[in-house]
């Protein structure tokens, strides 16, 4: 009965220190539970899927094969492979308004018995009944086409099929779930059609002949044995060294590979939210530590009492906890059930750019686990922080205790006459600066994370060039390559009427087969524009350059020699260097014109040239004016594609969030440490305004103590933040393909998260000493 009443009393003695202890849990909670089951329910969905409409280990893209039984037989006739199906399609440039597709779509016939694809409704809430035919002239498309390229239901997308205007239109119908080319990050989309319009659209590719811009192909689904024991690079080789498969294949992804393409967004983003999650937890134990202190400080004399009438300093130590346990239990149980909307608003809201809806139902299991370890914690933290109630004695606590908190006292020297306010905060934070350690901590936590996702953003940049510096081998402005009757003259003339073209070169970007392995290769004629991150480019015709990633899955490094493959036969290339580019993952390498000609024959119009412009704000115009006047005849695109919008979208979403979050944890830990503050130094208050203070002039002073306790802070969290965002998020970006990131931003955004939380804090401490004009003189009274 007697804790009963002691804890209740301690719960009306500390109300506030426990709500804003529950608050800050329920945010931690809410964040840690949402962002887990968005990591955990994305890729588990996708594996799913994949499975479902029956995607293979691996995929192979071919074309120029009339029938694909025959290559489907001799594929299936390996040891190590258990079936192979084929999924009919066409490959196709595609144009939307005045946009044009900077990466081939792929027509899929509709075959809901082979793969029955999910349709969404209109509002994209949910899924409808599939439609058992799609009528002719009808087209469903990838929910991140509107992301994308702002596509509707009722659009039209134009697809040329062959030169001098040959085109096929379609009306979006409506939308469909892809879990293998759905993601606004990845370039190659899928486009749902009937039977009649394939039939349709094949009969006029023959007709065109050598005019033809589209061609037939088929997706190949390679399912791997399960007595097979070899890993997707070698299972690849085999496949291409023991079927004709190399001769019809225009690239290949494993399952894994396809995957990661999709979760890529996904994994960086929840990455980030799990590590602030984190912050927050980190930024609730150092207020909680804090509490507990002021808790302990303030009851002093009440457990000096009860020490005397028998409570020991364990039964002491656990009414602490208890009391402490209603703010956190509830908390992190309210935390858990508001993770539900939450999550489910996250998925609904993030369908037009992953192109899934992902499940949002609670990864019980996993968040129930995640916040046990959490309460562990707290419970061990609480007890640690609670060991000094030991130290106190009955009647020493009872004999200099009376008075509460101590009155501040020395620092008499650090006051000047001008600026009194001023060096009185000072003076009261050198004295008292203990009281301020926590919100010195909580600010240096939440700045250093905020500057870490500020510098993320800054790497982005306003446009997206940091991501697309990573993505492309090469810098450019304006990449242009000519597929019909126009010539690169005409594409040069046109661009030279608006401004000058000061540099230029030509990539390609070729299959080659790499140790038996199919990587894209980055042909450049200028390979000295490479990003190169370890040795050097790939100058002479028998080197070659490759990714990290390309790297380390082949076992090799600078120096050691690999057999490249191509339409002409194999060669020995010596590794140059290690160049950056995340196309494929990082499954990539990079090849002189000349080297790519000792294994394989230039086809037509593989070449697409690089210019640079002496007016770069004149990009957007001139690439516009070609579109109009060459259309399907000139493939264009730029540094940039339209999933980057996306991602710039999501990242500055990001922001808004973390600093609404940042300044809730702000309000909590001013609040708190506040109302104790307040409290004790009632009558230093009524001292100050007996010589001539105003409230105001009290109430600047106090916000100023806890702007300088937070400016120390977020120096601190600033300055770590500079050493250590490149090699944290690198390790983060590596994951994805992004092998080199540095960030570089600017003076203001190495500031802005510091002064905001500095502001903050002043601001919400001033607003908590109003109480301050309530203090009478008549405080003094007691002394």
């Amino acid at each position: 009965m007697e804790i009963r009443t002691i804890w209740k009393a301690n719960l009306k003695r500390h109300a506030g220190s426990v709500c804003g202890i529950f608050l800050l849990l329920l945010l931690v909670s809410a964040s840690l539970a949402t962002v887990l089951t968005v990591w955990s329910n994305s890729g588990r969905y996708v594996q799913q899927e994949m499975e479902r409409l029956g995607y293979g280990d691996l995929t192979a893209w071919v074309s120029g094969i009339a029938d694909p039984e025959p290559l489907s037989a001799e594929i299936a006739a390996l040891e190590d492979v258990q079936s192979v199906s084929a999924q009919q399609l066409i490959f196709t440039e595609y144009e939307i308004g005045e946009q044009e597709s900077d990466s081939e779509g792929q027509l899929i016939t509709y075959d809901p018995a082979q793969t029955p694809y999910k349709i969404f409704r209109d509002d994209l809430s949910g899924y409808e009944a599939s439609p058992i035919e799609i009528a002719s002239g009808e087209i469903y498309v990838s929910p991140s086409m509107a992301s994308m390229f702002g596509l509707s239901i009722g659009d039209t997308i134009t697809f040329p099929i062959a030169r001098s205007g040959v085109d096929k239109t379609f009306v979006v119908k409506g939308y469909f779930e892809d879990p293998f080319m759905g993601s606004s990050m990845i370039g190659m989309k899928g486009f749902l059609i009937c039977r009649q319009d394939h039939d349709e659209i094949t009969a006029m590719i023959e007709s065109a002949g050598n005019d033809g811009l589209a061609r037939s192909g088929y997706m190949l689904h390679i399912f791997q044995s399960e007595e097979s024991s070899l890993g997707t690079a070698q299972w690849n080789a085999v496949l291409n060294q023991n079927t004709s498969l190399p001769h019809y294949v225009e690239f290949t992804h494993s399952r894994a590979a396809i995957s990661g393409f999709m979760l890529t967004l996904q994994n960086v983003f929840t990455a980030f939210l799990l590590a602030f999650a984190a912050i927050l937890a980190a930024v609730s134990l150092v207020v909680l530590g804090h509490s507990i202190g002021s808790a302990i400080e303030q009851d002093y004399v009440n457990m000096g009492i009860l020490k005397t009438m028998g409570f020991t300093s364990r039964r002491l130590r656990e009414l602490q906890l208890l009391q402490y346990l209603t703010g956190i239990v509830p908390g992190l149980a309210g935390g858990l059930l508001l993770s539900l909307p939450a999550a489910k608003v996250i998925c609904r809201m993030t369908v037009t750019t992953t192109g899934l809806l992902i499940p949002s139902n609670l990864p019980t299991g996993l968040c129930l686990l995640t916040l046990a370890v959490l309460l562990l914690l707290l419970i061990g933290f609480i007890w640690l922080k609670t060991d000094r109630i030991r130290r106190i004695s009955p009647m020493q606590a009872i004999r200099d205790g009376a008075g509460g908190f101590a009155a501040v006292k020395g620092g008499k020297s650090l006051l000047r006459k001008k600026g009194l306010g001023f060096w009185l905060a000072l003076r009261q934070f050198l004295t008292g600066k203990k009281r301020y350690l926590g919100a010195a901590l909580v600010a240096l936590l939440l700045v250093f994370f905020a500057s870490m996702i500020g510098r993320v953003n800054a790497w982005l940049g306003p446009n997206g060039e940091g991501l697309m510096d990573a993505f492309n081998p090469a810098d450019l402005h304006i990449a242009a390559q000519p597929m019909g009757e126009a010539t690169s003259e005409d594409v040069e003339q046109l661009i030279r009427g608006y401004t000058g073209i000061t540099d230029q070169y030509m990539l390609a970007m070729p299959s080659v087969s790499a140790q038996g392995v199919d990587y894209t290769a980055n042909v450049i004629t200028q390979p000295e524009r490479f990003h190169m991150l370890a040795g050097r480019a790939c100058e002479n015709p028998d080197e070659v350059v490759l990714t990290e990633f390309a790297a380390a899955d082949l076992g090799v490094s600078v120096g050691d020699t690999i057999t490249l493959t191509g339409n002409l036969g194999s060669s020995e290339f010596t590794v140059s260097g290690i160049y950056q580019c995340a196309n494929d993952m990082g499954a990539n390498l990079g090849l002189s014109r000349e080297g790519y000609n000792r294994i394989s024959a230039e086809g037509a119009n593989i070449w697409c040239i690089h210019y640079f412009l002496e007016d770069e704000s004149l990009q957007p115009e001139i690439m516009r004016a070609l579109e109009e006047t060459f259309g399907g005849d000139v493939y264009l695109h730029e540094n940039s594609w339209p999933g980057l919008y996306g991602i710039l979208s999501a990242m500055h979403l990001l922001m808004i969030f973390l600093y609404a979050i940042v300044l809730i944890f702000v309000l909590v830990t001013t609040m708190l440490t506040t109302s104790k503050l307040l409290a004790a130094e009632q009558k230093d208050f009524g001292i100050f305004k007996a010589i001539g203070f105003t409230g105001r002039q009290l109430r600047l002073s106090f916000a100023l103590r806890f702007g300088i306790a937070a400016a120390l802070g977020s120096v601190l969290g600033t300055t770590l933040s500079a050493f250590l965002t490149d090699p944290l998020v690198a390790v983060l970006m590596r994951m994805e393909g992004i092998s080199n990131f540095s960030s570089r931003p600017d003076v203001a955004v190495v500031l802005l998260p510091g002064a905001v939380v500095v502001l903050a804090f002043v601001l919400f401490a001033y607003l908590a000493a109003k109480r301050i004009h309530k203090i009478p003189l008549t405080v003094l009274a007691g002394e």
